[in-house]
């Protein structure tokens, strides 16, 4: 057993969300040699992550379905970041709640 996977599983008994076991982002974790829990990670650093992968990624799928075929708008932009800012304030949020109970 690898020793990100005991972490994991120890971290799971432990009663921690399984989402906030796996590395942040989780799709690069064959580009890190020692990939940290997302619990390990400070909020701070992935509310800054977070808000800028998922203002990208949201504003990437709605030009792709959406916006190609509309006019663009300001309202889009705000959208965008409102998106991006409210999925880190949740990741953060979780992650210091469950380091503050770990």
């Amino acid at each position: 057993m690898k020793r990100a996977d005991f972490i994991q599983l120890y971290l799971e008994e432990k009663g921690v969300n399984r989402y906030l076991t796996k590395p942040y982002p989780a799709c690069l974790i064959l580009f890190q040699a020692n990939p940290k829990p997302r619990l390990f990670e400070s909020p701070l650093k992935l509310f800054v992550l977070q808000s800028v992968f998922g203002s990208l990624s949201w504003g990437f799928f709605m030009w792709l379905i959406i916006w190609k075929f509309e006019e663009f708008s300001a309202y889009y932009l705000y959208a965008i970041v409102f998106f991006g800012v409210f999925t880190a304030a949740i990741l953060a949020v979780n992650v210091a709640r469950a380091q503050k109970k770990v």
